[in-house]
């Protein structure tokens, strides 16, 4: 292992580390997951390292590798790039803190540099965007998010017979978001209508207009998926937030 590194990176989550320093856990390209400490962060005179741990933001720092302690520790850095208006609209804040979750359950995709540059992009979206454009990045980058783990369920193929949906028509999902034909339905199950399903297979570059109805139908279907991998924590106001 090398010992010392000198990469970006995003912070995540931070929490103390007795009375003066902060244990961060960050998104690298090359690391995956670092949890490092960050000594002096906390407190009145921890001010200039604070800006290095700063949620979303963008930074770069050099990281050491401690063998004894083994624990990693960041000495110094810039940030890059701050996302401000997350600390000032609650949408762009949970939208953000979703996909932290995310990185954290899926132990950063894998540590792979194309995750790393996707969930920049997806922050730094979320922070430069209208505000009605929040809902569309979100759900957009969900079912990104899908393809790039390759595990995007296919909306024209009934996941159980293999009979093939008719185009451009709803179609019913069982609770993991996989497709079900009517023959092989048991029992009522949730519909994806026409329109929601024509977003999500033009990668939401349909040109079609993202209503509220349809952008929490997307919502609860992605989620679907989600949940059948992951132990998602984001509670039905808080998603609620996003997409209004």
């Amino acid at each position: 292992m090398n010992r010392h590194i000198k990469e970006n990176y995003i912070p995540l989550k931070a929490s103390d580390l007795g009375e003066s320093h902060k244990l961060v856990l960050v998104l690298t390209p090359e690391q995956g997951l670092i949890r490092a400490a960050v000594f002096g962060a906390k407190g009145k005179k921890g001010g200039p390292k604070r800006i290095l741990i700063q949620p979303f933001s963008l930074c770069r720092g050099d990281f050491y590798y401690d063998p004894v302690k083994k624990l990693w520790r960041l000495d110094e850095g810039e940030s890059l790039e701050s996302r401000d208006s997350f600390h000032l609209y609650l949408n762009r804040y949970y939208a953000a803190l979703f996909w932290a979750d995310l990185i954290i359950q899926s132990h950063a995709g894998g540590g792979s540099r194309d995750f790393f540059l996707m969930s920049r992009d997806y922050f730094k979206s979320l922070d430069d965007a209208e505000d009605t454009q929040i809902p569309r990045i979100f759900l957009k980058a969900l079912w990104g998010y899908l393809e790039f783990e390759g595990i995007r369920p296919d909306l024209s193929t009934c996941s159980r017979c293999g009979r093939k949906a008719p185009a451009r028509k709803a179609v019913c999902y069982s609770s993991e978001g996989q497709t079900v034909c009517s023959d092989c339905r048991m029992n009522t199950l949730p519909v994806l209508s026409a329109r929601g399903r024509s977003m999500l297979e033009s990668g939401f570059e349909s040109g079609e207009e993202l209503d509220p109805h349809t952008a929490e139908e997307l919502s609860s279907y992605l989620l679907s998926v989600l949940k059948s991998l992951f132990r998602i924590k984001m509670d039905k106001n808080s998603l609620k937030i996003i997409l209004k």
